[in-house]
Parts: C-alpha cells; sequence; structure tokens
C-alpha cells in the first residue's frame, strides 16, 4: 500500500508523485511474472539511482553522458554496467540491449530522455521501431520505456519511434502485452495498440491519489504564483512548447508537476545556479504544503 507522496527534483522539473520508478520495477515484474534477474533497467539522471539499485536486477545500466553521479552509483553495483566513454544515449542504449540479450535477459526498462532520446533528438525512431519489430524473437528482449512525462508528452515520442505504427500487430510478443510506454513514473500504461491508457495509479492509493489532485496541487500552485513567480522573473505557461521564461504544469493524472523553464531570454536557464534555487523554493512550497494538510510526504 502507497502511503505517501514523493517529492523529486531533477534538471527538467519539480515532482510530486505516490509512484517512483524503483518500485515500478517489483510492480512490473509482479504483473507479468518475470523473475527480476530476467529484467535489465537502463537510466541516465539521479532520481533514476533507486531504480537502478533494485536487488535482484539482472543488469543496471547507465549510458556515458549519465550524470555523474549515476555513473558513480552504477559502477559500484556487481551488476551494473555503463557503456565506454564517447558511447552515449540510443548507441549506449543499443549496447545495452545487446548485452541484455547475450546474457538471456527477457525484458529491458529503458528511461526515455538521456537513453532513448537526446535532448529532444527524435531522429532514431525508425532503428528503435526495427527493435520492437523483432523483439521477443529469438532471444531478443521485450523493451519497454519508462518516463516521468506525461500521456500527452510523449505523443510525438510514440509517433517517430514507430510505437503507433500498424505492423506492431504482427508481433506476437506485443500483442500478449501492448504497454510499451510506462507514463508518469510508471503510474499510466500507454497501450500502444489501441491509445488507452491504463491508470494505475487508481489501484495504488485512491484516496491519497485524490487529495494530491484536488487539494496539494491547487495549493502548491497558488503558493508559487503569490510567492515565487515575480520574484524569479517568470510566468505561467499554458503550453508544452513554450517554456520561455515559464514554468509549465503538465496534464497529469498521478502526479503534480512543475517544469523548469528550459530558457530564459535565449539562454539555458535548467543548468543555470537560478534554476537550482527555484527547484529547492519550489521543493520547500511542496513540502511545507504537505505538512500544513497533513499528507506524509518523503523528500528524495
Amino acid at each position: 500500500m502507497i502511503d505517501c507522496i514523493y517529492l523529486i527534483r531533477n534538471k527538467a522539473a519539480v515532482d510530486a508523485t505516490i509512484l517512483t520508478k524503483d518500485k515500478v520495477i517489483p510492480e512490473y515484474a509482479k504483473s507479468h511474472g518475470i523473475a527480476l534477474e530476467n529484467i535489465a533497467a537502463i537510466g541516465d539522471e539521479v532520481t533514476d539511482i533507486p531504480m537502478l539499485e533494485v536487488a535482484g536486477l539482472g543488469i543496471a545500466g547507465a549510458p556515458s553522458n549519465a550524470q555523474k553521479r549515476v555513473i558513480e552509483a552504477v559502477r559500484k553495483l556487481p551488476n551494473g554496467w555503463v557503456s565506454p566513454e564517447g558511447v552515449e544515449v540510443f548507441n549506449a542504449f543499443l549496447e545495452f540491449y545487446s548485452l541484455a540479450g547475450q546474457r538471456g535477459i527477457s525484458h529491458v526498462v529503458s528511461d526515455r530522455d538521456g537513453v532513448l532520446v537526446s535532448k529532444g533528438d527524435l531522429s532514431r525512431g525508425k532503428e528503435y521501431l526495427g527493435l520492437l519489430q523483432q523483439m521477443g524473437a529469438e532471444g531478443r528482449p521485450y523493451v519497454t520505456a519508462l518516463t516521468g512525462s506525461a500521456v500527452s508528452q510523449n505523443k510525438e515520442f510514440m509517433e517517430k519511434y514507430g510505437l503507433v505504427d500498424p505492423s506492431l500487430r504482427s508481433n506476437p510478443a506485443i500483442r500478449e502485452n501492448p504497454y510499451l510506454v510506462l507514463a508518469e513514473n510508471g503510474l499510466i500504461h500507454i497501450n500502444v495498440l489501441t491509445g488507452e491508457a491504463l491508470n494505475f495509479s487508481k489501484k495504488l492509493n485512491p484516496d491519497l491519489l485524490k487529495r494530491l489532485k484536488q487539494e496539494f496541487e491547487p495549493a502548491v500552485a497558488m503558493k508559487i504564483e503569490a510567492e515565487v513567480l515575480d520574484e524569479f522573473g517568470l510566468r505561467w505557461s499554458g503550453s508544452y512548447d513554450d517554456q520561455d521564461g515559464k514554468i509549465y504544469i503538465p496534464p497529469k493524472l498521478g502526479m503534480v508537476t512543475f517544469n523548469i523553464p528550459r530558457h530564459v531570454k535565449g539562454k539555458d536557464y535548467r543548468n543555470s545556479e537560478e534554476s537550482e534555487k527555484l527547484r529547492d523554493r519550489i521543493i520547500s512550497i511542496m513540502a511545507e504544503t504537505a505538512e500544513n494538510r497533513d499528507i506524509p510526504y518523503k523528500i528524495l
């Protein structure tokens, strides 16, 4: 039973969620009848570390472009693998996928941004589609993309990476399990054959989910508007594509997310010292809001 919300900051956003990636992996294994030793996971951000450290995983991997703390953590693991220097993002994923097949791993779970996709570059879609068409045959592992982004934020990724291609229907492994994208940290399972989004979060703790979305989210947004926007010289954004000097709130079903602006006045913002202050301020407001409303929470 999930009994608290988790507050998480990363480069792109500050999140409040009732499920984290490390808890998704055991649930995924249990629901599909897979031993953890037959699952390999790869990620690149510090928020992926708990997932990669799940005990019993067959392989835990990181591309060489991963954040330093991720690489350090993975190298300490007995089942850890880091791609050679210069082998980054999708190329690293392909090496990891090949290694998983060689070791008899049946399922690969991959983070999306920083592993399958590099800074919005969706040019490797044809190769990914080719992999999906063949997975499950001749020892090729089944692969699932795990991302913190909302269903709507995965639309272009799914289109460019062949996840809506009619040819997928001919693969028996996909017909058996068509949920090839796990959005919102695994809370929302997207059926690539029908487009249906299965809201797994409703099964975990519906009362906590209701409080998170109906009480917590508007209260945090109100406080950010009153105390943060003017101080940081920012505004709200009404569109995912408009994040220049603006904070965007994605339409998520099982999480609360405040996206950090991509740019301010044309300059990169997410890697700036000012963005670190913004993340700290937002997560502080989240913690204060949770305390005031008696919502159990943990900061990760």
